[in-house]
């Protein structure tokens, strides 16, 4: 077929899409296999898929499928039952169907044969399964419009009557085949096709029901055209699964009046092809885009400042309206590059699943502001600390079931995963009611590890005894397990979360489990920051990181073990003087100005020579730099007088 290559990036799309629902589904049926709403859901996306793998000829995945449709189709009649062993093989056969559909053109080398004899057998005696997308049926048509939105079909409703003379006014009956499956991707093609032979004024159902698919297996076209009906025929046959095209004169009295009344009432209409269309943008485009309006922006504070220096009133004016455009742009291409966190949190289920039945433990996982946006290069960061942190909530934080009973506790135990937006930042909390950290077995384990002198472990407060887990091959664990007990795992999630301007808080209390705070960036391409002073050189601190500053007198400050330290509000907080870690040469002021920043939950005040202001700056990576790989630093900015500043980053810096 000619038009198939349309739909290989949109069967790729929309598979990966019900196989997650499948998933979904799946998760839900284990808990409630009785439910008929989700074993519905189940048959009809099994359905679903099997259709779209046949209409692309990918048989091994239309065989696959059709064998759990099958399936779901004797529990659907109550002819068999579904089981946990039954719920295994589906979640086997879902495992083998993403394979698959990953390369769909080598699916046919993968071998199904044993998984549709076990879908045979549990048809047979009695368990079954299911299949899995239901709601996302429509989004197929969404990226067929994508296509058509570049042919730039005309809005039906804008059509000038005018437009009509000298032209015949045809309706075209289109009937689709009753096997068709992607009904309105192949209505959209069909109008796409006219649409390049002539003015398409009306269609019956109307376009809204078309992308809805709220029409059987005929709909009508009616367009203005000086084409001859062979012509139009041909246009519409082009398609496949058509099998047949009317084409007759249309004598309807209204349409005239009807093109008028759309007119005037609406112009402009979105009933129209054109209003439903989208654009795919690949991420690397948005990058692209994101770093020139950071170069705008790094300009804009430039002639800001010589506005500024020279007093120029008339330029200061025109850098105002400059400023609000300038800063509407940035909001546009950061809202454009923003995704659901959901899109990360929807891999978990399955995972702890898998995880808790491998373990023999028995885990609910509540996922809470799956709504919550964030870059998509934050997203991306942040999938693989999630996982470590999960993982290690099944391996060390929940117990067994005889243990939590023999605690008083629910046999099953609880993990959560929260999102919550905070003002520029987005907030995620990993919650678990398992055995919580013992600080106590923190301290032996770093004495028995050489980290640290017994003398020392016992001066270590219980927060910061459990905030050890955070350095390099650090682990409690008392076997080491395909899981965890490596010594890998937090160091890694702190270094993440902490690269990308971020940062992370332990809190555990024994016997009753333990909370992870992970505080991220919206965006790691622009970020607010305080900007502050070292000699003569400037750094930017992300906000994210930056508690409060104060100002102190040098007699303030005493003497712990050789360390600085200040006494406030009941808090000893230690200092760093920046200068000495970066060997520049001090002002000498009597009055020290600090910055008090957050490091792994506790805090740590940075002495600055001056502190200039927040500002949002532009991060360049250090790929290319001989910066590359020292720690201390997450990237650099260009200030608006050209010259660089390091943007610190707080974690590794201390």
């Amino acid at each position: 077929m000619d038009d198939m290559s349309e739909y290989k990036e949109m069967f790729a799309v929309e598979s990966a899409e019900h196989l997650q629902s499948m998933n979904d589904a799946l998760l839900h049926l284990e808990k409630d296999p009785q439910n008929s709403e989700t074993i519905n859901i189940m048959f009809r996306a099994a359905h679903t898929l099997k259709g779209m793998s046949a209409t692309m000829g990918y048989s091994n995945i239309k065989e696959l499928t059709h064998n759990m449709e099958n399936l779901m189709d004797r529990v659907r009649k109550n002819e068999t039952n579904l089981d946990s062993s039954s719920i295994d093989i589906l979640f086997e056969c879902l495992d083998t169907l993403e394979i698959m559909v990953e390369t769909p053109e080598k699916s046919s080398e993968v071998d199904i044969s044993s998984l549709i004899n076990k879908i045979s057998c549990l048809s047979k005696n009695g368990p079954a399964v299911v299949s899995s997308n239901t709601e996302k049926n429509l989004s197929t048509e969404h990226v067929v419009h994508e296509n058509v939105g570049n042919n730039d079909t005309p809005s039906i409703a804008q059509k000038n009557p005018a437009e009509l003379d000298g032209c015949n006014i045809f309706e075209i009956t289109v009937t689709l085949h009753e096997s068709c499956l992607l009904k309105s991707a192949r209505s959209t093609v069909v109008m796409r096709n006219l649409s390049e032979l002539g003015e398409i004024i009306d269609t019956i159902p109307p376009v809204k029901d078309l992308e809805d698919e709220k029409f059987d297996h005929e709909f009508n076209v009616i367009i203005s055209t000086k084409e001859d009906v062979k012509n139009l025929e041909d246009a519409a046959k082009k398609v496949s699964e058509i099998i047949k095209v009317e084409v007759k004169s249309h004598q309807g009295s209204n349409t005239k009046k009807k093109i008028e009344d759309k007119n005037s009432a609406n112009e402009g209409s979105k009933n129209s092809i054109k209003s439903v269309q989208s654009v795919r943008v690949s991420i690397e485009r948005l990058d692209s885009l994101m770093n020139l309006v950071g170069e705008l922006i790094i300009n804009k504070i430039r002639l800001m400042q010589l506005a500024s220096v020279h007093k120029l009133d008339a330029l200061e004016e025109a850098l105002a309206s400059l400023n609000r455009l300038t800063n509407d742009l940035q909001e546009e291409i950061m809202a454009s590059r923003m995704v659901p966190i959901d899109q990360i949190f929807n891999r978990f289920p399955r995972m702890i699943r898998d995880l808790a039945k491998k373990e023999e433990k028995e885990i609910d996982l509540i996922l809470e502001g799956g709504d919550i946006e964030l870059d998509r290069t934050v997203l991306d960061e942040i999938g693989d600390p999630l996982v470590h942190i999960l993982r290690n909530c099944v391996d060390h934080g929940i117990e067994l079931p005889d243990v939590r009973k023999q605690n008083g506790k629910n046999p099953k135990g609880t993990v959560k995963l929260i999102a919550r937006r905070e003002k520029n930042h987005v907030v995620v909390e990993a919650i678990d009611d398992g055995k919580g950290m013992d600080p106590q077995k923190m301290r032996e384990s770093a004495i028995r590890k050489g980290i640290m002198a017994p003398e020392e472990a016992s001066k270590l407060s219980d927060t910061e005894a459990i905030n050890l887990s955070f350095l390099p091959g650090f682990s409690t664990a008392e076997k080491v397990t395909d899981i965890s007990g490596r010594g890998v795992g937090m160091d890694v999630v702190r270094t993440k979360i902490g690269g990308m301007g971020g940062s992370i808080k332990l809190e555990s209390v024994l016997g009753k489990g333990t909370t992870i705070t992970l505080k991220l960036p919206l965006t790691v391409a622009i970020i607010h920051s305080l900007m502050v002073k070292v000699g003569t050189d400037i750094y930017a601190i992300p906000i994210t990181n930056v508690i409060r500053d104060l100002s102190i007198k040098k007699e303030d400050i005493k003497t712990i073990k050789g360390e600085e330290v200040i006494l406030i509000r009941g808090e000893v907080l230690p200092l760093v003087r920046l200068h000495k870690l970066f060997d520049i040469k001090s002002n000498g002021s009597e009055e020290l100005l600090v910055v008090v920043v957050e490091r792994a939950g506790s805090n740590v005040g940075l002495v600055v020579d001056q502190v200039i202001g927040q500002q949002e700056v532009i991060i360049k990576n250090l790929d290319n730099n001989i910066l590359k790989g020292i720690k201390g630093f997450a990237g650099a900015t260009i200030l608006g007088d050209g010259n660089v500043a390091l943007i610190l980053d707080v974690v590794t810096l201390l």
